[in-house]
C-alpha cells in the first residue's frame, strides 16, 4: 500500500516542511517564456519560426501581466507562456526595461490565473536564506535554494548600463 503527502510530510523537518510548502503555495504563479522569431525559408517565400530564447517568469497579477528578463524576449517576434499545468498562452510584450533586464509580457486567460506575493528587499540581510524556483532550459518546475550572500551589488546590463542595488545569492540560478 502506498503512502499518501501527509504521511511523507510527517516525516520532514519543520525546515524542510516550510520549503515544500513554500513551493506549493508559489510554483503555480511561475511560468516558462517561451520565444520565437521569423525568418524566410531559404529556398522559399514561407517563413519560419525559429525558437529565440527561453527563461522563467511570474505571474504579477489576475490581470495577466508577467515580469521576465529582457535578455529573455529580447529580439523575439513572438512570445508563448506555459503556465503551471501545462496551458500555453500566446503572450504580448507590454514594456521592457533593458537597462535592468526587465521585460513585462500580457497574456489573455479564462482561466484563474496565480499571482505571487511581492515582498520588499529592504530589510534583508547577508545570511538569510533564500529560494528561487523557475523553469529552467523547459524543465518542469525546480527549486533551489540558498542565502542571501551580499547586498548592494553592481552588475551590467546587455546594454552595458550598471544595474546598482543587486541581492546576491549562493542558490543556483540557470541563465
Amino acid at each position: 500500500m502506498g503512502s499518501s503527502l501527509s504521511d511523507n510530510a510527517s516525516h520532514l523537518s519543520a525546515n524542510e516542511a516550510n520549503t515544500c510548502e513554500l513551493f506549493k503555495r508559489c510554483a503555480p504563479a511561475v511560468v516558462q517564456v517561451s520565444c520565437t522569431t521569423l525568418r524566410q525559408g531559404p529556398f522559399s517565400l514561407d517563413l519560419e519560426e525559429l525558437p529565440k530564447g527561453t527563461g522563467s517568469g511570474f505571474i504579477w497579477n489576475k490581470e495577466g501581466h508577467i515580469v521576465t528578463n529582457f535578455h529573455v524576449i529580447r529580439g523575439a517576434q513572438r512570445a508563448q507562456v506555459t503556465l503551471h499545468d501545462g496551458t500555453i498562452l500566446d503572450a504580448s510584450l507590454t514594456g521592457t526595461y533593458p537597462d535592468a533586464d526587465l521585460a513585462v509580457l500580457k497574456v489573455d486567460s479564462r482561466q484563474l490565473l496565480h499571482t505571487i506575493s511581492v515582498g520588499s528587499s529592504c530589510n534583508l540581510q547577508v545570511g538569510q536564506r533564500c529560494f528561487a524556483i523557475g523553469n529552467p532550459f523547459g524543465l518542469d518546475q525546480t527549486l533551489s535554494s540558498g542565502i542571501v550572500s551580499g547586498l548592494g551589488r553592481d552588475i551590467k546590463a546587455l546594454t552595458g548600463r550598471t544595474i546598482r542595488g543587486v541581492v546576491q545569492t549562493d542558490a543556483a540560478i540557470n541563465p
